[in-house]
């Protein structure tokens, strides 16, 4: 009896072919993918996102490896994975694509050996100086037409008119405002069609950044800049640097750059991405390229200017969400992208405006071991 015991045992362990069997490996969880946002996030979701940066700590520009990754990578990448620009990829040899290598470029975006902390305190305060000095801002020159309420899953059209119901003639007239319109033609939309300089975009370029350089507002921002350790050279070339570097958004294509994407607007993969300037918005509007659907949210800042999170579709292509202020100027808006790109790279940064407290999210772009800027928005 005990022997036909032993043989059961030995017969339900081994199995019937008399091999031992091993036991199956465990099911990995099935994890649901992290669905990819486009650029706006709410405000509750911004303030838990804030990290070390926001409570002072020093800046350190080696937190992400070459490329964008710890191993080395010389791929290009944004700072998150939540951008809209996605990741792309460059190579270390020159690019085929007509735009020569941002690794030849100086190194007028590093900052300076010691950077110091940035408070939240004074990232306010001195965005809410910024708007004071912004004499050539034209909010009160500009009327818009908000309309209906939509959302980013609602595929009706909720604004039958155009969101810029009225903008005065003079309006763009001032000098920086002359100087963006010059180079809102210069860019081809897709990021997968290379970006060539032609001479006359390149003095269009410097005829640019020479109005912005000449405003009380750029000068602050360069004092403010230099007196933190966040730049070192010379606030034109650190501007032409960190906004105009072409850099690749799809595969090795040198087809974008922070101006682009976040000035005059780019499309990828069927969809619009960055377009965060009220100017060349309301220039598509009446150009008829540029089809308003509605807003989610609107922030008045006084002086009728203002800050929209909207929808719109733009040559065939959709935004499903995206901010911009209107009424500002072409420098106050670079002004505030370019604190928040030294001072808060890749997360929320808090500033102020007529007293509404809000963020500037950036995201930066790598490319051959420099940081661009990626996109900026006003994240309401």
């Amino acid at each position: 009896m005990k022997l036909l015991a032993l043989f059961v045992v030995a017969f339900v362990v081994t199995g019937s072919n008399g091999c031992g069997r091993q036991a199956e490996p465990p099911v990995p969880p099935i994890t649901t993918p992290v669905p990819v946002v486009e650029e706006v996030i709410s405000a509750g979701t911004a303030s838990r996102q804030e990290n070390a940066w926001a409570t002072g700590g020093g800046i350190d520009w080696n937190h992400v490896g070459r490329g964008g990754s710890s191993s080395g990578s010389r791929r290009g990448s944004t700072s998150s994975s939540s951008s809209s620009s996605g990741s792309s990829s460059s190579s270390g040899s020159s690019s085929s694509s007509g735009s020569s290598s941002s690794s030849n470029s100086s190194s007028s975006n590093t900052p300076a050996a010691s950077p110091q902390p940035v408070s939240r305190s004074e990232l306010r305060t001195l965005s809410e100086e910024l708007l004071r000095l912004d004499t050539h801002g034209v909010g009160n020159l500009v009327t818009l037409s908000p309309q209906g309420r939509t959302s980013s899953g609602n595929s009706a059209d909720q604004a039958p008119e155009n969101l810029f119901s009225s903008v005065a003639a003079r309006a763009l007239s001032g000098p920086t405002f002359s100087a963006l319109v010059a180079l809102l033609d210069n860019y081809e939309a897709s990021v997968t069609r290379p970006e060539r300089d032609t001479n006359q975009e390149k003095q269009e370029q410097n005829a640019f950044l020479d109005a912005v350089m000449s405003t009380a507002i750029m000068s602050r921002t360069q004092e403010f800049l230099r007196s933190k350790g966040l730049i070192s050279s010379p606030m034109k070339e650190v501007l032409r640097e960190i906004w105009f570097t072409s850099y690749p958004r799809s595969r090795r294509t040198l087809g974008s750059s922070g101006f682009e994407h976040v000035f005059v607007g780019e499309t990828k993969n069927g969809e619009v991405t960055g377009f965060h300037n009220w100017v060349n918005f309301y220039r598509q509007e009446q150009q008829g390229h540029l089809d308003y659907f509605g807003h989610m949210k609107t922030v008045d800042l006084g002086d009728q200017n203002q800050i929209i999170l909207l929808k719109f579709k733009w040559a065939d292509e959709a935004k499903p969400f995206g901010s911009m202020f209107v009424g500002t100027s072409p420098e106050l808006d670079m002004a505030l992208f370019t604190v928040c790109f030294y001072a808060r790279p890749g997360a929320n940064c808090p500033v102020a405006l007529n007293g509404h407290r809000f963020n500037i999210k950036t995201y930066y772009q790598t490319y051959h071991g420099k940081k661009y800027i990626g996109t900026a928005f006003p994240n309401i």
